[in-house]
């Protein structure tokens, strides 16, 4: 006779059981009749519309600490379009370029790059270990991702960059933005999208560019840019922006500010990922993809199954927590091959 095991399920679940590296959870306080809509079914371009998207961007620069004489774009395309206006308008021919990968979003810039032709010095590991940044050319211009969404890996800090160098870095900080505090001195084109961190609705994506970076947009004339990725036609949206998402994203930017902004959001990932850290110490089943704390990112995180363990059934276990509503889009990134 076959025994059955009675299980018993939890009574507790999370409140919020969304855990999607973007977009985010709302916040907390976050409901639909709080947003602005006066600003709706308008043109873009005139004056009250016009001064309602230069307060977000002034309001961005106040939020993340950026330099005044920063320029602050909003591009089409979240943080693809983003980071695509800034290869097409800010990259060179003349100049090599080094790119640091060790997330599949690096891959995907490194993929963009060679499109357009341009000589790539590529330092890539995709094993959870960083690539060895000694080995970075100085002389080249530079790209990497702060924060890798797919593979739970942080570069963590910019100290490793040299200064007075004669290039420019470029920045994927879409998983960093409002979690880490961003040394803009080191970094002259940032992008970054809106539904990471904050839980604002996506679209629409951010380029922050330095004066070296602003000179170069000078002097690089690409005739073949589309319209929509050149940053020289860009000091304005170049196209209609959604101000459902603008009014979203402002409330969100409302909400992160009176929190406590960037040291209540670094704190916070932080004392979140002490809970992972613990809960892994203890665990047969998972470890982190990277090994190394250093490198580790605070927000997300990412683990590595057991090669013994029958992943066909792990498919179940995400379905089932789905189903619970314990914990939504968990599984990894879908190009990860662990």
């Amino acid at each position: 006779m076959v025994s059955r095991i009675n299980i018993v399920k939890p009574k507790n679940k999370p409140r919020f059981p969304n855990f999607s590296c973007g977009p985010t959870n709302k916040p907390p306080v976050w409901t639909l009749s709080q947003l602005k809509i006066d600003y709706l079914s308008r043109y873009h371009r005139s004056k009250k519309q016009k001064d309602y998207i230069e307060e977000i961007i002034e309001k961005i620069r106040s939020v993340l600490d950026i330099p005044k004489d920063y320029k602050i774009f909003i591009t089409p395309g979240s943080c693809t379009g983003a980071m695509e206006s800034v290869i097409w308008s800010l990259f060179t021919k003349k100049k090599r370029i080094t790119n640091i990968i060790f997330d599949y979003w690096g891959v995907q810039w490194s993929t963009e790059i060679n499109k357009l032709g341009l000589n790539q010095n590529i330092l890539k590991s995709l094993n959870g270990t960083m690539p060895d940044l000694q080995k970075i050319d100085f002389d080249d211009d530079l790209i990497f991702v702060w924060t890798g969404t797919s593979t739970g890996m942080s570069i963590d800090n910019c100290g490793w960059i040299k200064d007075d160098c004669d290039r420019i870095v470029v920045c994927d900080a879409t998983s960093a933005a409002f979690i880490y505090r961003l040394e803009w001195k080191k970094l002259d084109a940032t992008i970054f999208s809106w539904q990471k961190a904050i839980g604002s609705e996506s679209q629409h994506g951010i380029v922050v560019l330095s004066p070296k970076a602003q000179e170069r947009l000078k002097a690089v004339k690409n005739k073949n840019i589309p319209k929509t990725l050149d940053l020289n036609c860009n000091n304005f949206p170049i196209n209609t922006p959604s101000f459902l998402c603008l009014s979203d994203f402002d409330f969100a930017l409302d909400w992160f500010m009176t929190s406590g902004g960037i040291n209540w959001s670094n704190s916070y990932c932080k004392k979140n990922k002490e809970i992972l850290d613990n809960w892994i110490k203890n665990n047969n089943y998972f470890s982190y993809f990277c090994e190394n704390p250093k490198f580790q990112s605070i927000s997300p995180c990412y683990f590595k199954l057991d090669s013994s363990k029958n992943k066909a059934k792990l498919k179940k276990t995400f379905l089932f927590l789905e189903n619970e509503n314990i914990a939504y889009d968990i599984e990894s990134y879908r190009m990860a091959k662990t």
